[in-house]
């Protein structure tokens, strides 16, 4: 999740800059009738169209995005650091439990050895087996 945010960042970036360099797009015609598009203006040809972009300084935020495109990156990253701060509940839940069931193996354990010989034996090592080893 968190590398598809980087790219769709990486990828809007990029397209920003390519938009920013170009200034004006021009549209003419040659000498076929041939309709072309570039952003350097034309020599000798029949300019139909220019098209002007806007300044990317002018831009009143500094990512350049448009408001819903914002909206829906802060959407991501707000999931993203939600998937984050649950998987980081469920590793400290998982090692609460191992920590507790670490200690009542080292109980029973205890329990096994000082019961040799009783009848509480078998219960001790019969939940040391399942449990514990």
């Amino acid at each position: 999740m968190r590398s598809r945010t980087i790219l769709a960042g990486l990828m809007l970036s990029t397209l920003q800059e390519t938009t920013a360099l170009a200034g004006t797009i021009y549209q003419w015609l040659d000498e076929q009738g041939q309709v072309h598009f570039g952003d350097i203006a034309p020599t000798g040809a029949k300019l139909l169209t220019s098209i002007p972009l806007p300044d990317p300084s002018s831009n009143t935020e500094a990512s350049g995005l448009r408001p819903t495109e914002t909206e829906v990156l802060l959407q991501i990253m707000k999931r993203s650091q939600q998937h984050a701060q649950r998987a980081q509940d469920r590793r400290l839940q998982n090692n609460r439990n191992r920590a507790e069931q670490r200690e009542h193996c080292d109980a029973n354990k205890k329990k096994l050895h000082a019961s040799t010989g009783e009848e509480t034996y078998k219960q001790y090592s019969r939940y040391l087996r399942n449990h514990c080893w």
